[in-house]
């Protein structure tokens, strides 16, 4: 009766030991990573540097898919859309010579690599490890198109000693590093003095430039061209007319819209409603 009372006490405790033995994690021995648990033995996804790309059309994408304990197994990655296996480790297995595979020895990051960017490219990619069974993190790839626009275009027409205002958006994922703007091909020189151009520049989701002129003359005539990095440039013919009475249109765009006044002679102003009165006349 002792003795099955000692067995009794004792199996439990043996139990345990022998599952502690055979490597099951107590809470302590788990890794804590954003809230989740992960046995540090075995490899994870750090998803917070594994996470979705947006790029350019026609530019190079790179999606990166950062493993930790990644040990002696390997990364591979998959194309969504038609379950294509386009790497494995550093190896590439499509015949698209778009797609590469890019990881440096003793690094956590494994990156696909897409150049030359097309719109049927978007869409999910699978990062998967080699384990039993694999492991997966999903990254969705965004191909978007930059767009460059200068209010008013294509043409503005201005007086002499007018004001100037040229509006450049530009419209893509991240700012662009730098907006040059060109006159007649010759990049403009930023002058704050009396007549000179001044530049300035917002940046965000939409990037705005402004090239302002406080009093245009007839030098000022000629083709504006807004260059933004990693986007189409876009151009304007500015027309500075001399004289106080010319036939003019004055152009101001903004980022709020276009102002437009005519400006005429009284004479030809009076032989234009004539004229106009007259085929109303015999209509």
């Amino acid at each position: 009766m002792r003795f099955s009372t000692l067995v009794t006490l004792l199996v439990p405790i043996l139990a345990s030991d022998l599952v502690q033995q055979e490597g099951d994690l107590t809470t302590e021995d788990l890794l804590f990573t954003d809230g989740q648990q992960y046995d540090p033995d075995q490899p994870f996804f750090d998803v917070e540097e594994s996470s979705n790309v947006t790029a350019l059309l026609g530019k190079t994408a790179i999606l990166n898919c950062r493993v930790k304990n990644i040990g002696n197994r390997t990364v591979s990655w998959i194309r969504h859309r038609d379950i294509h296996l386009l790497t494995v480790g550093r190896f590439t297995y499509t015949s698209d010579e778009r797609f590469s595979a890019r990881h440096t020895a003793g690094s956590e990051d494994w990156l696909l690599m897409i150049h030359y960017l097309q719109e049927r490219d978007a869409g999910m990619y699978e990062c998967q490890i080699s384990t039993t069974p694999p492991q997966s993190h999903h990254i969705h790839l965004s191909v978007v198109e930059t767009e460059t626009v200068i209010v008013g275009g294509p043409d503005v027409y201005i007086n002499t000693g007018s004001r100037l205002a040229l509006t450049c958006s530009v419209s893509m994922p991240e700012p662009p590093a730098f907006i040059f703007w060109y006159h007649d091909d010759k990049l403009v020189s930023y002058e704050r003095t009396r007549g000179g151009v001044v530049v300035s520049t917002e940046k965000g989701v939409v990037t705005t430039s402004r090239l302002l002129v406080q009093f245009a003359e007839t030098r000022h005539t000629g083709v504006y061209t807004c260059s933004p990095a990693n986007s189409k440039p876009k151009s304007v013919n500015v027309h500075v007319i001399a004289g106080d009475q010319p036939a003019a249109i004055v152009h101001e765009n903004s980022g709020l819209g276009l102002v437009a006044t005519l400006t005429l002679p009284l004479s030809l102003t009076l032989t234009f409603l004539s004229t106009l009165l007259l085929s109303l006349l015999l209509s």
